[in-house]
């Protein structure tokens, strides 16, 4: 196995050109995204979260008129803002970066007010950098579902990854690992 690193907005265009053989790095399911590839089933759930820092007096959706909201191009935070397009015009700016790390900086330079970011990946960071500084909206932009993504005509693979995802479902190895990476305790 090889971990390939990709331009995140390029990455269809990768696996389809045959330079990686799957997608697996929070890959939302999405219709758009299943007419360019097949998925295996879902292996998490996930939400659009909205971030703040603690100090902020953003507290809801409504409260994200006027302001400066940061998201990942070509992400599925991106597609669930898109999806609300009142409250998306709303916004003072919607400033798109290449990572979420680099929304995260641009929100903790205080550039932008409020981030739109995968609740998995968001959680995650903000238990490494301290989760005092921020403040999680009960508001969200919605839930969707984690796959991998391989090419249509894989279908081979995509049936061997299928099974192994049963068979770690099965005999309590997705639990272990559910819990040693996205439990909150």
């Amino acid at each position: 196995i090889e971990f390939q690193p990709i331009d995140w907005s390029m990455k269809e265009t990768e696996l389809n050109a045959g330079n990686i053989d799957l997608i697996w790095n929070g890959y939302t399911i999405t219709p758009a995204r299943q007419e360019m590839v097949n998925f295996t089933k879902p292996y998490l759930e996930n939400s659009q979260i909205i971030v703040t820092l603690a100090d902020s007096d953003i507290n809801t959706k409504a409260d994200l008129a006027g302001r400066n909201v940061a998201v990942q191009a070509e992400s599925s935070a991106l597609d669930a803002i898109n999806a609300e397009p009142e409250v998306a015009a709303s916004f003072g700016d919607l400033a798109e970066f290449a990572t979420n790390n680099e929304a995260f900086i641009d929100l903790e330079a205080g550039r932008s007010e409020a981030l739109v970011v995968d609740e998995v990946l968001a959680r995650y960071y903000m238990k490494q950098k301290g989760e005092e500084k921020y403040k999680v909206l009960e508001e969200d932009f919605g839930d969707e579902e984690y796959g991998v993504g391989v090419r249509k005509e894989d279908t081979e693979l995509l049936e061997k990854l299928n099974k192994v995802f049963d068979e770690m479902i099965e005999d309590g190895t997705y639990d272990e690992i559910y819990s040693k990476w996205f439990s909150e305790n």
